[in-house]
């Protein structure tokens, strides 16, 4: 047994105990790790200040605290709620989970005539909990891509948390041969694609995202136009602490009848307005912003302008 193995295995072991905990336990110790991210560690806080203050500059710095306080009291929901899904029932999630009317219409419709989609969701609510959520509600596959963390323990331990409720994880750089065998199986599938993290190479689109260019992944866009496949958003919405509705609404039904680039500005609009429902809900933490469009000014350091705390 290698050293990363051993330390996936011990690193697993710890978690799915912590996992055992019931949520009001679970919510505590997520008070206290919120208290430590934000007064003891700082975590990230800069980035955070910095992609709120470019997102939001008609907000005051004192609003603009107030998301960041609210997005390390999320944060630390996310991940206690995220591990809880190694240990969960079917019927806790759909306590849970509460799917709008027409999110079930519109994935049945699909289902009804054994009809794959892709659904492009972000990094907003708890994004983890959206697959689960979709598997227990409905008859039909669910194959999430994923993109493989460096470290192999923590990579190991994310993929068992999603594979819980699916067969089908699929590594980003797998996606187009995993598709190919999945519809020759003519059984429905949903393709998950958290859409709008910052592309790693050239393969990209440029959107307007919360008043700034923003580049974004093109594949998944073009993984709909290859294979003539309807795309769907999909949002977790907190309702309250642990309560969740699930919101899912067509993007378009033929990718072919689109410019090229118009599903990824369409979702984007679409995650833009959640977001802005919400703010404290996004993952905020993230250098979203660090691939500059070619030719664009060189960016303002807004701690020049705002005060740090």
């Amino acid at each position: 047994m290698g050293l990363n193995t051993l330390i996936a295995n011990i690193l697993y072991g710890v978690v799915w105990l912590f996992s055992l905990l019931p949520f009001r336990v679970l919510y505590v110790i997520s008070n206290f790790l919120a208290f430590l991210m934000d007064k003891v560690i700082r975590y990230r806080r800069e980035v955070i200040l910095d992609n709120l203050r470019r997102s939001f500059p008609e907000k005051s710095e004192h609003e603009i605290s107030r998301i960041k306080r609210k997005f390390y009291k999320h944060l630390s929901d996310v991940v206690v709620e995220s591990i809880k899904l190694l240990h969960i029932s079917e019927e806790e999630i759909d306590r849970r989970c509460h799917f709008t009317v027409g999110t079930h219409k519109l994935v049945h419709s699909y289902y009804s005539k054994g009809q794959s989609f892709i659904t492009l969701l972000g990094h907003y609510g708890n994004w983890e909990w959206i697959p689960p959520s979709f598997y227990i509600h409905h008859p039909i596959e669910i194959a999430p891509v994923y993109r493989p963390l460096r470290s192999k323990p923590f990579d190991y331990l994310l993929k068992r948390i999603r594979g819980k409720f699916s067969n089908n994880l699929i590594p980003k750089n797998q996606v187009a041969r995993n598709v190919v065998r999945l519809q020759k199986q003519e059984t429905p599938t949903i393709y998950g694609f958290i859409a709008d993290q910052a592309p790693s190479g050239q393969d990209m689109y440029w959107v307007q995202f919360l008043k700034q260019d923003t580049a974004v992944y093109s594949g998944p866009e073009k993984i709909a136009r290859t294979f003539k496949l309807p795309v769907v958003f999909a949002v977790l919405r907190k309702k309250s602490r642990g309560k969740f509705i699930v919101h899912a609404e067509l993007i378009c039904e033929d990718p072919g009848q689109l410019a090229e680039g118009m599903i990824t500005n369409r979702f984007m609009q679409k995650m833009e307005r959640e977001i802005r429902r919400e703010p404290a809900h996004w993952l905020w933490s993230h250098r979203r912003w660090k691939t500059l469009r070619q030719g664009a000014l060189k960016r303002v350091d807004f701690g020049a302008i705002y005060p740090r705390e």
